[in-house]
């Protein structure tokens, strides 16, 4: 708990330190473009993240081996995203850093992805596969909180509610080495919350930029990977609901753009929090929703892993909520204004200020499987 009380008060201080400094250093995100934002915002809500958990580590003398390793390619990642808020770097130049930080975590830092469990009747081993498997899945979860960080508290919620379920499990499966940097998590990010999130602040304070969605996704695929091992040893059929709405959403948006012959990494307007928008919903209401929804999927997890559920159910229920997912909010149909939203972003267009309400139809029915 004291690890937990230092990251969050480091956390909110540095928050309100660093936005003195944002503007003279240019760590500003200025409006324009897919941004729901109306006024420029600073971007150092990561870097003051990073900095309260390690903080609190080093306070609470747990910042050794395999947490020390991963946190020096976190602080890595958290350099490389300050640079890309400021000067926006290429995509390929972004990859191929975050490529080489996770190999190094995954050799290092015991971020290995040895076995799919027994999904399919048996344990699937890995073995040669292992590493390029675990790079991948990496990738996909660093890149999946940076994508669905597109609404003031969206990420930050969704890497608590992912972290409560994982403290939840460890604690339950008594992995008490995993718990400081359990409880550093959680206080850095209600820290964080507490300037960003509209349930406490008007309007965002800060951002926590790619320098913080970069950081937080590596760090959470590290907890992915350790509840698959040891005194844990979850079911990796597990991690897609323990990851929740980020992973579905990017799983979903990355096909339909391949559908469509288009770069997986070319913006547009087919995550989640955009179309919930589209729909008329208010950006409070939308993450508000969203942090719903993750909240039970994170818990169907953790029901899953107390209850012993077979890996595969766990993993065809999974499956059939995709599917649900796509075929609902993705799927094309003849005069569905949902098919525009895969084109450029060149403004974003709040339909309620023309119509009241915006077109209510969509609207209704998302009310329908929410309420």
């Amino acid at each position: 708990m004291q690890v937990f009380i230092i990251s969050m008060l480091v956390c909110a201080i540095l928050i309100l330190l660093l936005r003195i400094v944002a503007y003279r250093y240019g760590l500003v995100d200025y409006p324009g473009g897919r941004k729901q934002h109306v006024q420029p915002t600073p971007t150092v809500g990561g870097l003051a993240m990073f900095v309260a958990v390690l903080a609190a580590l080093l306070i609470g003398d747990a910042l050794h081996g395999n947490i020390a390793i991963l946190l020096g390619c976190a602080a890595a990642l958290v350099v490389l995203g300050v640079l890309d808020d400021k000067h926006g770097l290429s995509v390929s130049l972004r990859l191929m850093i975050q490529v080489f930080l996770v190999t190094v975590v995954i050799v290092g830092a015991d971020g290995t992805v040895t076995h799919l469990g027994t999904m399919f009747g048996s344990d699937i081993p890995l073995s040669m596969f292992a590493i390029p498997f675990s790079v991948i899945a990496f990738i996909g979860g660093i890149n999946a909180i940076n994508m669905i960080d597109g609404a003031d508290g969206m990420a930050g919620k969704m890497a608590l509610i992912t972290m409560l379920g994982v403290a939840t499990i460890c604690y339950v499966a008594g992995a008490v080495e995993m718990l400081p940097l359990t409880w550093a998590m959680l206080g850095t990010l209600v820290g964080f919350l507490f300037l960003n999130s509209r349930l406490f602040v008007k309007r965002a304070w800060v951002f926590m930029g790619n320098a913080g969605s970069m950081w937080l996704g590596l760090v959470l695929g590290w907890f992915m990977v350790q509840l698959t091992h040891g005194s844990v040893s979850a079911e990796p059929a597990l991690i897609p609901w323990l990851f929740g709405i980020p992973l579905i959403d990017t799983l979903a948006v990355m096909f339909r753009r391949a559908k469509h012959k288009r770069s997986p990494f070319q913006a547009d307007r087919t995550h989640i929090h955009y179309l919930l928008r589209h729909m008329g919903f208010s950006t409070k209401r939308n993450v508000l929703v969203l942090g719903l929804a993750q909240l039970i999927l994170v818990g169907i997890g953790v029901i899953f892993y107390l209850e012993h559920v077979p890996a595969w159910i766990i993993f065809w229920c999974f499956v059939l909520l995709l599917v649900f997912y796509y075929y609902f909010f993705h799927n094309d149909r003849r005069g569905d204004r949902r098919k525009n939203t895969a084109e450029n972003y060149p403004g974003f267009h709040d339909r309620r200020q023309n119509t009241g309400n915006g077109r209510t139809g969509d609207r209704r029915k998302i009310q329908r499987i929410f309420t």
